[in-house]
């Protein structure tokens, strides 16, 4: 799904959710709009809905890492982009009000 390699002055946003849902998806391309992320990262221990994976790949910018080390996989993610900017946010912040209703 990754188009892009990590350049210099890349910004990566990470974040890590308990379970992938629309309103995240929808909050992250309102998110990207206003800051302009490069790349995303969704580390999630759950596999997300069928419905849910297949809207996610048209995120091309999006990559769903699922799995129960999220901090690993964070080493993994800041050890490949070196040059990028990385942000961490909560799950929140891209569901909005929400968010609660989708198990964010």
């Amino acid at each position: 799904m990754i188009k892009k390699e990590g350049g210099t002055g890349q910004k990566i946003l990470l974040v890590n959710i308990k379970k992938v849902g629309f309103v995240h998806l929808h909050g992250l391309e309102n998110y990207q709009k206003k800051s302009n992320i490069d790349l995303c990262f969704f580390v999630t221990p759950v596999k997300p809905y069928d419905n849910v994976l297949n809207y996610a790949k048209k995120i091309d910018f999006l990559e769903i890492v699922i799995s129960e080390n999220s901090q690993e996989e964070y080493k993994k993610i800041v050890q490949k982009y070196t040059n990028a900017k990385i942000i961490s946010i909560d799950p929140y912040q891209l569901a909005g009000r929400d968010g609660m209703l989708d198990g964010g």
